[in-house]
């Protein structure tokens, strides 16, 4: 059985950060050794959040260049998300609606369990598949 690693928040952060003199080279070849086959590296949902929040209000990094270098990784070879794949629906939308990345997660789950939100967050028109069902007293 092949070896595989969960990876966490920080290898994304060096890896797209490029901001460590030892850690950034190591989390390239990280994912470039998993791209051989070497071993599989396993994505958790946690990683995806934390990065996501991590760029946007630690480094500033913009929806587009998070969406885009993420999902490269995310979906390289030798890359498995041990969250559902809806994960990488949520990604795309967070990069082309200016919504937050928990409204994308919901937005996605639902689509794929085909159910309504329960929400107050009149935001979720901006998903046109989703149904809100907004509660009353």
């Amino acid at each position: 059985m092949a070896t595989s690693y969960l990876v966490d928040t920080n290898i994304f952060l060096r890896f797209l950060c490029d901001d460590h003199v030892e850690h950034s080279p190591a989390s390239r070849k990280l994912f470039a050794d998993a791209r051989t086959g070497e071993f599989e590296l396993l994505v958790p949902f946690t990683a995806i959040a934390e990065t996501i929040f991590t760029l946007r209000t630690h480094y500033e990094f913009g929806r587009a260049e998070i969406g885009r270098e993420l999902l490269k990784l995310l979906t390289a070879p030798g890359v498995t998300l041990t969250c559902p794949d809806w994960v990488l629906q949520a990604v795309m939308d967070f990069r082309d609606k200016n919504v937050a990345f928990g409204d994308a997660c919901i937005a996605a789950e639902a689509q794929a369990f085909k159910v309504a939100v329960a929400s107050f967050d009149r935001g979720l028109a901006k998903f046109p598949g989703v149904k809100r069902h907004e509660p009353k007293p």
